[in-house]
């Protein structure tokens, strides 16, 4: 994980801002172009610029986590036989210690701002997700109120003369009856059902129940009801912008003109279908949906005067060149989506800096820190020139320590071998997962286990681990060190620890 939940979220909702906005207005030109032609095609264009209107924001709020993944694969034999070790020089590692390690590329936005905006989205994404369950239920509740109709022979008769127009297996479909509802509708994905209207059964001319009926069928052949559920799940994520809400409108809009010219074209002449809308229409004035997310019908457009122009209206492009104009508005489409992705900014939360403290009082923590550092280096400094001299002065000594070298080389050389063959993440990754926990300057990453069979051999309940070594920069340590151990084969932390309070053990 190389991006902490807010980043993500962040740069989803800002790049999302202008990106579906662009996909929107590309996809009405591209519609517009298609005016002339099959309303289907128009169709396909705003279903792709809702998937685009998602994927292109989604895939641009991940798009840094790809590239750490890809980097860390290609560096993981190196950096499992090595440490990681600060590349500063020691005078400059402390002050390092009090800069927040931000990404040179994401816009820091304030908290305040970056809560609103988090908090915001979440409460549209929520409401959303509470009409479309609310709708649900009302819709399930028509379906367990709704009459079967199978013991009328003139709807039956009907049923069967369109399921063999379009080529759908009537024992297959249930047509119902309801008087709480004003228009006819669709539901179910794997057992469809068609609702219609008590009054409409009653209707003397047959060619508006024939139509009624033909339209839902279509539907039903189109797959409509599945097709559209998901439409709405993915319209959840995007519900808060206004260019999302427009490209779902134009997707209904353009399937119920795609039903028409289906009904027109196998079951009723577009003249006779049109008449009929208009009846439909006068029936039920507000000729309204009864469930706004989850059932299809007849009434999913409120665009009755574009639905009979479209209908009384015959296309003007032969077949090729509708395929090939459609071609074309795709990589219209698709283009500038592409080049979206490739400008796209990041965005995260300012962190809670060090400098809110009072700079006295850092100047003095830093001058203290970096004069206990100064101690410890000339002391070991000391210990070292000991030692060089005893082995300089003292050959069998000498012969002792290079033995001792060799053989814990080998060791180690076997253990990294056999870790490297357990571990599943990279070194890179664990660095990444450790710094998403904590903030400050990585100084050191190790692989290791905490139980051994023999040398080169682990244990049966050995786990295998990064322990990660990181400066901080907040004012609740003091720049004082934490060691978090991450899981090698999971990435989950399986402890953390702070320099004071660590003990001299791996965990078990």
């Amino acid at each position: 994980m190389t991006t902490t939940s807010s980043q993500v979220l962040l740069t989803f909702l800002i790049n999302a801002g202008w990106q579906i906005a662009l996909v929107a207005a590309f996809a009405s030109f591209s519609s517009w172009l298609l005016r002339n032609s099959a309303a289907r095609y128009r169709h396909w264009i705003w279903v792709a610029a809702l998937f685009l209107s998602l994927g292109v924001p989604l895939t641009t709020s991940f798009q840094p986590s790809a590239n750490a993944v890809f980097k860390s694969s290609a560096t993981f034999a190196t950096h499992n036989t090595a440490d990681i070790q600060p590349v500063l020089p020691f005078e400059k590692k402390i002050a390092s210690a009090n800069e927040l390690p931000l990404s040179s590329d994401a816009f820091l936005l304030s908290r305040t701002l970056g809560v609103l905006l988090i908090s915001g989205y979440l409460l549209v994404v929520f409401y959303s997700a509470f009409r479309l369950l609310k709708a649900w239920h009302v819709t399930r509740r028509l379906k367990r109120s709704a009459i079967s109709l199978s013991d009328s022979l003139a709807v039956e008769q009907i049923v069967e003369g369109c399921c063999s127009a379009i080529g759908v297996d009537v024992d297959k479909v249930q047509v119902c009856s309801s008087d709480t509802v004003d228009v006819p509708f669709t539901l179910g994905a794997l057992r469809p059902v068609i609702v219609v209207p008590q009054q409409l059964l009653s209707e003397s001319d047959g060619e508006v129940l024939t139509s009624a009926l033909g339209h839902e069928l279509i539907h039903i052949k189109r797959r409509d009801y599945a097709f559209n559920l998901v439409y709405e799940l993915f319209y959840l994520l995007l519900s808060f912008h206004p260019a999302a809400a427009l490209i779902r409108r134009r997707i209904r809009q353009t399937r119920e003109l795609s039903c028409d010219e289906l009904v027109a074209e196998r079951i009723l002449n577009a003249e006779v279908y049109a008449r009929s809308l208009v009846q439909l229409a006068s029936s039920a004035p507000t000729l309204r949906r009864l469930s706004v997310t989850t059932t299809v019908g007849i009434a999913d457009a409120d665009i009755l005067e574009a639905r009979v122009m479209s209908l009384l209206k015959k296309s003007k492009l032969d077949t090729r060149r509708k395929r090939m104009v459609l071609l074309g508005l795709s990589l219209l489409l698709l283009v500038p989506c592409l080049a979206a992705a490739a400008v796209a900014m990041k965005f995260d939360l300012q962190p809670v800096a060090a400098a809110v403290q009072d700079p006295v009082q850092q100047d003095k923590e830093r001058k203290e820190r970096e004069q206990g550092e100064l101690s410890r280096v000339k002391i070991e400094g000391e210990k070292f020139r000991v030692m060089r001299d005893k082995i300089e002065e003292d050959p069998a000594f000498r012969e002792e320590i290079l033995r001792k070298q060799t053989i814990e080389l080998q060791m180690r050389t076997l253990r990294q071998a056999a870790l490297a063959k357990v571990a599943r993440i990279s070194m890179d990754q664990a660095i990444q997962i450790a710094t998403s926990q904590k903030q400050g300057t990585v100084m050191q990453c190790n692989l290791d286990a905490s139980h051994w069979k023999e040398p080169g051999v682990l244990a049966e309940d050995a786990k295998v681990f990064y322990r990660v070594q990181i400066v901080g920069t907040d004012q609740v340590d003091n720049g004082g060190i934490t060691h978090i151990w991450v899981n090698a084969l999971d990435g989950s932390i399986l402890k953390t620890e702070q320099e004071l309070l660590r003990q001299q053990k791996r965990p078990e």
